[in-house]
């Protein structure tokens, strides 16, 4: 019986965007238990790792750095301030809503943080890899392409 990988000539084994989203599902799995065990909805769980990352911001510009439809960040916003891991606050302009971390979401976030680090590590040494191996290379390059797009998209100079 061979052991030899099957060839990968389809057109999915070589779309970037499939791929993607293949690793972020095979990474990811293991840390969705966390999140449901937490009862941290995924689209919660975006929130508030961007709010740890960036600070206090506009429910907009939440939106766009969580990677989700203003609406779905709305919801995710009330359900998170009614178990009191976000606060929301008019801003200076009296139109603008800020939102930020409470002392619990900060701490909820950073142990979430934690794990995430924690089983990602544990899911590349059981692969063989090591962020030494090309990975941080890899997604340095990843970063910046996706910059890139991004700024193409909203017609900035990358």
């Amino acid at each position: 019986m061979s052991t030899t990988a099957p060839a990968r000539t389809g057109f999915l084994d070589g779309y970037l965007p499939y791929l993607l989203r293949k690793a972020d599902q095979t990474l990811s799995a293991p840390f969705y238990e966390v999140l449901t065990q937490a009862g941290v909805a995924r689209s919660e769980w975006r929130v508030i790792a961007v709010l740890a990352e960036l600070g206090e911001m506009r429910v907009a510009d939440l939106a766009v750095a969580a990677l989700s439809p203003q609406p779905t960040v709305t919801h995710a916003l009330r359900r998170l301030e009614e178990r009191g891991l976000v606060s929301r606050t008019v801003g200076v302009d009296r139109r603008e809503r800020l939102v930020a971390l409470t002392t619990a979401g900060d701490d909820l976030t950073a142990s979430l943080i934690a794990e995430a680090i924690r089983l990602e590590a544990e899911a590349l040494d059981d692969a063989g890899v090591a962020r030494g191996d090309g990975l941080a290379d890899l997604v340095d390059h990843l970063r910046d392409l996706t910059d890139s797009l991004e700024a193409r998209l909203i017609g900035e100079p990358a």
